[in-house]
């Protein structure tokens, strides 16, 4: 039997004096009422009501059991409604697993606007290199692909798009710029290592003018699964690499690197928010996503990329 739904039967009939009253109020048919009601008596060994065509009432034992149901239920509905209450109110910790360069580039600047909407939050956030992203212990895991990923994680798309080429000043000036992406077999080139780990080709696609399409197959003289490593080799003229623009953001504003065939866009990328679960979000989870969402569609749209998920 449903032990719940029967202790809420009893109580129902014990307050509003039969069982036709008790179906009225839990929206249950009197039968029904009837046999949650026996069931319990059967269950406990005793009678709980005395029946008669008039009227029902209290056994001795009843009357003993129903304190005490009474406070077992009011408790419960306390409880139920503290974490009902929690779902909606924006509190907690929230902790967020990043990679280095997601935690600098997106996590960070939008973390003073939800403390400062939601004052009792509190987060942590957990910085580490990874391909995927072991999401337990944590309310969102983030990581970035090339393309889409297949990684078997409850994950939400947040945005998607497409990497730019750049460089640093001095590479370019002792190397040559490329004008077509054809010349970049000449070129020093720097591969981000995802979750096809044999795919070295960059596949190129024309921003303006006639649409093209060039898949340029690479021997990259460095290969990595980390960004930064990659964006400190390419800051040190040591090569061209694909990334979005926004995470080279502040070494383009100051010189540092320049874009490499400006009109050409590389390799899409995916950012992904994994959830330890698809139900019963709490609110300071799905508030992170939305901000996450208008930053990420901020960096989607500077980098030339499709729609946010």
């Amino acid at each position: 039997m449903d032990r719940l739904q029967g202790l809420r039967a009893f109580v129902a009939v014990a307050e509003h004096g039969g069982f036709a009253a008790a179906g009225r109020v839990l929206d249950l048919s009197p039968p029904s009422i009837t046999r949650l009601v026996a069931e319990l008596e059967a269950e406990l060994g005793v009678r709980l009501f005395h029946r008669t065509t008039r009227r029902v009432a209290l056994t001795e034992e009843g009357t003993l059991y129903l304190e005490r149901v009474r406070s077992i239920l009011a408790d419960l509905d306390e409880a139920d409604a503290l974490v009902a209450q929690r779902s909606h109110r924006v509190d907690g910790v929230l902790r967020v697993l990043a990679t280095p360069m997601l935690a600098n580039v997106l996590v960070a600047p939008l973390v003073p606007r939800l403390l400062d909407a939601h004052p009792h939050l509190r987060v942590e956030v957990d910085v580490q290199s990874y391909g995927i992203p072991a999401v337990e212990g944590h309310d969102v895991a983030l990581f970035a692909v090339e393309g889409e990923a297949d990684t078997g994680l409850i994950a939400r798309r947040v945005a998607s798009g497409h990497s730019a080429l750049v460089a640093s000043p001095a590479y370019l000036r002792r190397m040559g710029a490329p004008a077509h992406p054809a010349e970049l077999v000449r070129h020093r080139c720097l591969r981000y290592r995802g979750l096809d780990t044999h795919r070295h080709a960059w596949t190129l696609m024309r921003l303006d003018g006639p649409p093209e399409r060039v898949d340029i197959p690479l021997e990259p003289v460095v290969c990595s699964n980390h960004v930064e490593t990659l964006l400190r080799v390419a800051l040190s003229d040591g090569g061209i690499v694909a990334v979005a623009l926004d995470l080279v953001a502040q070494p383009l504003a100051q010189g540092a690197l320049v874009r490499v065939l400006p009109d050409w866009v590389a390799d899409r990328w995916s950012l992904y928010a994994a959830l330890p679960s698809r139900r019963h979000l709490p609110a300071r989870t799905r508030v992170f996503l939305e901000e996450l969402g208008g930053a990420a569609r901020a960096i989607q749209y500077r980098s030339g990329g499709a729609s946010a998920a």
